[in-house]
């Protein structure tokens, strides 16, 4: 079914996803905690033109997603960087304000249920590991998020790489946004946004490297 997308207040192009474990000691600032490398790095990002960040981490408790969360809503609160929330409804609905986007998964919790508990300003995004999850994708849904295109290690319970074919008949199917995610390289930027996709979503290429900031410079250069 074809839809006409509501996503039209703000960019995918740049996205970013992340928790503290992502951080590596490498990048750490002196007696930096990676909790607070994260924040460091987001908030710098943003300022270089970040368009959204989603915070995903499975291991922390509600209490210190809480603070996490409210401490990354500040900081993007005067950017231009869109904040998104992976999968914690609770959070969410507790920092309306604050937060832009939730995010959910095929294993989290349903839509139609996330969206009775959280403010209607609040875009849904929603992950698509298969083709066939298409035709079963709510109507407020604002974007769905794709992957992983290419193999990846970075998440343990990822489906299998779904490749660069099928995700181009996914975005010919749908008129909602489509950010592609999974294994992507920024040798992979220039074939995925001549697919169509409206978002790149990253995570171990920016993460992992001697220097974030110069890494996210490049990615935005090529993803704008």
């Amino acid at each position: 079914m074809k839809r006409i997308s509501k996503l039209n207040s703000f960019k995918l192009n740049t996205y970013l996803i992340a928790g503290p474990e992502n951080i590596q000691d490498k990048t750490l600032l002196p007696k930096e905690t990676k909790r607070e490398g994260l924040i460091r790095f987001v908030y710098t990002f943003a300022s270089l033109g970040l368009d959204v960040f989603q915070l995903r981490c499975k291991n922390l408790k509600d209490k210190e997603f809480l603070s996490l969360a409210q401490d990354l809503g500040f900081i993007l609160k005067n950017t231009n960087c869109k904040f998104c929330v992976n999968d914690n409804v609770k959070v969410v609905s507790m920092l309306p304000n604050e937060i832009d986007i939730l995010h959910i998964g095929q294993d989290d919790m349903k839509p139609e249920q996330a969206k009775n508990q959280i403010n209607n300003k609040v875009k849904i995004g929603w992950s698509i590991t298969d083709i066939s999850q298409v035709e079963k994708i709510p109507y407020f849904v604002d974007y769905i998020g794709v992957g992983p295109i290419y193999p990846t290690t970075t998440k343990n319970d990822a489906a299998n790489a779904m490749g660069e074919e099928v995700i181009e008949r996914i975005i010919k199917t749908v008129k909602i946004p489509v950010v592609a995610i999974g294994g992507i390289k920024l040798k992979n930027i220039n074939r995925l946004r001549s697919l169509g996709v409206s978002g790149i979503a990253i995570i171990s290429e920016i993460f992992n490297s001697n220097n974030p900031k110069d890494k996210f410079i490049e990615f935005k250069n090529l993803a704008k």
